[in-house]
């Protein structure tokens, strides 16, 4: 279904390269259910997922996306408009192809509206999945 652009796309090279540099904020937030989060996550991303009821509050804006983070969050998050976001869910591959009333549309369209740069990892399959977790963990546990 075709619909207005919402966020921009980042594959796993540029994510770690960016993590890497140090020189900007990012804020890391898997969009995958709890228990797949739970299972296997990076280090430092919020797990903000898709029920009806919050993706409801969401599109009739009765939640703002900075709260929603702040609560799904395990640890005081500190919010910069000017910090990259990146969104992950482990299958959407083409931000061009989201339908315009998936969960992931709503995130992107609210998240573009409070960040200045909003992006969706793409193009991780299984293996690159575990190596990007892994060089992830690696250097955020390093900055810590």
């Amino acid at each position: 279904m075709a619909h207005e652009m919402i966020g921009t796309q980042i594959v796993t090279e540029r994510l770690v390269a960016l993590l890497e540099s140090g020189t900007e904020k990012v804020l890391l937030i898997d969009s995958r259910p709890f228990v797949e989060y739970n299972t296997s996550h990076i280090l430092e991303a919020i797990n903000i997922n898709c029920s009806k009821l919050m993706k409801r509050r969401l599109q009739q804006d009765k939640v703002l996306i900075t709260e929603l983070i702040q609560h799904s969050a395990k640890h005081k998050v500190d919010i910069d408009c000017s910090q990259k976001v990146v969104v992950y869910d482990q299958s959407s591959q083409d931000v061009a192809s989201l339908s315009s009333d998936c969960f992931l549309t709503v995130l992107l369209g609210k998240l573009e509206k409070s960040f200045n740069s909003v992006h969706l990892l793409v193009g991780a399959d299984a293996a690159e999945w575990d190596w990007l977790r892994v060089k992830c963990q690696q250097y955020l546990s390093k900055a810590r």
